[in-house]
């Protein structure tokens, strides 16, 4: 393999990955090819791309996933809907408004309509960044289920560049050992930091008192001054 092609749906920002690939595997070098959301499984399948980030759920046995993190639900308005004026909404205040899907639309053409005023549309935030544009705004959902994008390739084209790729989305050191847990065929991935899913740091333990010494209770501190519960 002389380049290995990740396939990229709108919204993910897989910069750093590529960077750290770059210096991990100089020999192969990675490229970034945009697909539309729908397109991704058949990127894959009829062999365009090596790999794609993509939105769960991802259809067919063929492919392995590995789910990375989860993402922020947001309805887009047009920039003068009235919702501009909270900082958050809930399914229930969006009843009784036009709601569009993006059947057979891409996510830039669904924005486009809905910065005409004719609906809005609730897509995940990183959507709603990459491709909003000046004439919509978006407000946090905070009763609706989050997106989950994954790193997914075909189960018959495994290789250990795939495998490389999975310890940099999920923040291994270079040189450390796989760790890719499989439960039937199925990656799975710890929950940790929100953009590379890395194990999150143990916290430090509370330290314990010396055996033996009792805590006094009140006497005077440094300052001469009697402490909680003493007498002068």
């Amino acid at each position: 393999m002389q380049r290995f092609r990740l396939g990229g749906v709108p919204g993910v920002t897989p910069a750093k990955w590529m960077r750290v690939w770059a210096e991990r595997v100089p020999d192969v070098p990675i490229e970034l090819v945009e697909l539309a959301e729908a397109d991704a499984p058949a990127a894959l399948r009829e062999g365009r791309v090596d790999a794609v980030l993509a939105r769960l759920p991802l259809a067919g046995d063929d492919l392995h996933a590995v789910p990375l993190y989860d993402e922020l639900p947001v309805v887009v308005s047009a920039k003068g809907h009235p919702i501009v004026a909270f900082e958050t909404v809930t399914l229930a205040d969006l009843e009784g408004e036009p709601l569009l899907a993006d059947e057979g639309m891409t996510a830039a053409q669904l924005l486009e309509v809905v910065a005409s005023a004719a609906g809005l549309a609730i897509v995940p935030m990183s959507v709603a960044r990459a491709l909003g544009g000046p004439d919509t705004r978006h407000r946090v959902v905070t009763d609706a289920p989050p997106t989950t994008v994954a790193l997914a390739w075909l189960r018959a084209n495994d290789s250990p560049l795939h495998q490389e790729l999975i310890g940099i989305a999920r923040g291994r050191r270079a040189g450390s050992s796989r760790g890719a847990e499989r439960d039937g065929g199925r990656h799975s991935v710890e929950p940790g930091n929100a953009a590379t899913g890395a194990k999150p740091r143990p916290s430090k333990p509370k330290p314990t008192p010396t055996p033996g010494r009792p805590r006094r209770r009140g006497g005077h501190g440094r300052s001469g001054r009697p402490g909680p519960g003493g007498r002068r």
